[in-house]
């Protein structure tokens, strides 16, 4: 079975440690997690968030047991039909000679259903294919619940950025404000020039509290992915701004076969044939055989009785189930159709949403973003050599801000859309080329 490592390279990735790394933080529980296995009082990276979350995830606690329990299918179609033991007393409580037990003919015997067609071979198939099936459902999953811890946590990163930006600037406006209350006192501007000032501060303190917030729900989510429903973690540690330009589409879509919602379908179509024929050898009768002795009360003598039985398919050839089963194959086949169909547009889509996230992230970072902080200083000094006015300077910075949270926001586009494109391609990209960078 094809087990996907597209959740580790996104750690390796995010935050460049090795694959080898990951893994061992994956499946050896830090000593000093909680019962959920989380980290308290401290940062957390990606790899610990997604090995509290491979540990704890309600989302998977059920499928370890349905494993089990298809397992026990597994034993179960593999055993023998019991043998049965049969007693019969005859010629006994009549009339006449018959009247009591010294007539009677007892007869004791032992007898096995003898299953032809090769049922139980075929039943064992069945049972260790819906077996594997479980294990496949596991693997979707757990994919699925590491695509959105991975999620989650870049959400809590962007937040903890968006957080940040809003920190600076309210810095930023309150020095703002004395340099305009600066101004106000040598009447180099009017008045109203500070009330400007202090509304823009107070418009960016609503902005701070909105990102806490943010960040507040943000850490809940991603600590839910663990079955923790308050995070005690301090904070999330990674790097936002690790970008890379994606590899064209045709060869992340030629990756489509790695993708268990598709690769399932070998092992679900291969189920459907075998429940098939199970059914098609339910047309050849089982025999039963049997041997033992007889007492002849009356004479106190003993005789050996064979019994064998074999019903006639004349009415019923399990006809009804047979057809069942082919079409159950039938219904598969299509789905499994249906499921590439979806999946193909699907990646195409989100493959769409991340070149696109990419290519604005990158310029806002290597050129907007550069061009409205140079403006923003040239305003600022502007300003205060009078040749500008406080509103036009408060334009500019607003300016910058705002597109320094749209450079948030299009890392965190790239980052949930990557995330999706592994997961439908069921293996990590292999980048084009690197692009690092932080625009501050």
């Amino acid at each position: 079975m094809f087990v996907s490592t597209a959740p580790l390279r996104w750690c390796s990735g995010l935050l460049g440690q090795s694959a080898l790394l990951v893994i061992v933080l994956l499946m050896v529980r830090p000593a000093a997690a909680t019962e959920t296995g989380e980290r308290t009082g401290r940062d957390i990276t990606l790899a610990e968030a997604l090995g509290a979350t491979l540990a704890n995830s309600p989302a998977l606690a059920p499928y370890p047991a349905e494993i089990r329990a298809r397992e026990g299918r597994v034993v179960q179609g593999g055993l023998l039909p019991n043998p049965e033991i049969q007693t019969e007393v005859e010629d006994f409580g009549g009339s006449g000679p018959q009247r009591g037990f010294d007539s009677a003919q007892t007869t004791v015997s032992l007898a096995q259903l003898v299953e032809l067609g090769g049922k139980r071979t075929k039943r064992l198939r069945l049972a260790t294919l819906e077996r594997d099936l479980a294990r496949w459902d596991y693997e979707v999953a757990r994919l699925n619940v590491f695509t959105q811890a991975t999620k989650a946590f870049v959400t809590t990163l962007a937040a903890q950025e968006r957080l940040a930006i809003a920190d600076e600037f309210l810095a930023l406006a309150a020095s703002s404000i004395r340099a305009v209350d600066a101004q106000v006192h040598v009447g180099a501007v009017s008045p109203v020039e500070a009330l400007r000032a202090q509304v823009a501060q107070g418009r960016t303190e609503a902005e701070r509290l909105d990102a806490a917030r943010e960040v507040t729900t943000s850490r809940i989510a991603l600590a839910a992915n663990w079955g923790s429903t308050t995070p005690t973690f301090t904070r999330a540690v990674g790097d936002l701004t690790k970008i890379a330009e994606p590899p064209p589409l045709d060869i992340v879509s030629d990756r489509i076969d790695r993708n268990p919602d598709l690769a399932r379908w070998t092992t679900e179509l291969d189920t459907r044939q075998a429940a098939v024929g199970l059914q098609q050898a339910g047309r050849i009768p089982d025999v039963t055989v049997g041997l033992g002795g007889r007492l002849y009360s009356e004479t106190n003598t003993g005789a050996l009785v064979f019994r064998f039985s074999v019903p006639l398919p004349v009415l019923d050839r399990n006809q009804g189930a047979i057809m069942e089963a082919e079409q159950h194959l039938a219904k598969a086949d299509a789905e499994r159709r249906g499921v590439e169909v979806t999946v193909r547009a699907e990646i195409a889509a989100r493959y769409e949403d991340l070149r696109t996230a990419y290519e604005q992230a990158r310029a806002l970072r290597d050129k907007t973003i550069p061009q409205a902080r140079a403006a923003f200083d040239g305003a600022m000094d502007a300003y205060r050599q009078g040749l500008f006015r406080y509103i036009e300077a408060l334009d500019a910075q607003r300016t910058l801000f705002e597109l320094r949270e749209q450079y948030v926001r299009s890392l965190l586009a790239y980052h949930s859309a990557l995330a999706d494109v592994e997961r439908l391609s069921g293996a990590a990209l292999t980048a084009t080329s690197n692009d690092e960078g932080s625009s501050k």
